[in-house]
């Protein structure tokens, strides 16, 4: 488990090829979804799943990114404490979970939905808020917030 925190972050996993990411898109603040998955459009090409937190400060502002799980075709394995493990250690108020979908079609699965309420609860007893959980794709993203879900 690695954590960055750059403008631009080159994120090398197994012997894949890298993917960019680039939070300066974001201008260093959350303000929607869209802009996350502009900034992790990228993340698409991936051909196994990759499940990645924003750690964010009472302002909103990105701190760090914590890369929590690299998957299969069709999931990865998250737990609650592998995420807030670093949000804590990092000062995170809030987090915003990302994952790609490489079937391409960014519908939430069954264990999206169970993990997004496990961070969603958990975040509430140790006082840090999951803003959102978005599911990237080809050309097309997921909110949870969006959609009325968190």
């Amino acid at each position: 488990m690695k954590t960055y925190s750059t403008k631009e972050v080159y994120l090398t996993v197994r012997e894949t090829p890298t993917v960019p990411v680039q939070l300066d898109q974001l201008a260093g603040t959350y303000h929607d979804s869209a802009g996350i998955f502009r900034a992790f459009s990228k993340l698409n090409e991936r051909d196994v799943e990759q499940f990645i937190v924003l750690h964010l400060d009472t302002k909103n502002k990105i701190r760090t990114m914590q890369v929590v799980s690299t998957g299969t075709v069709n999931g990865a394995q998250v737990h609650p404490r592998e995420v807030f493990r670093t949000a804590i250690i990092n000062g995170a108020s809030r987090i915003i979970a990302i994952h790609n979908h490489p079937s391409g079609d960014p519908e939430p699965s069954v264990e999206d939905n169970a993990i997004t309420e496990k961070l969603k609860e958990a975040g509430k007893i140790i006082g840090i808020n999951l803003l959102d959980h978005i599911i990237v794709c080809q050309n097309r993203y997921f909110s949870y917030a969006d959609a009325g879900r968190l």
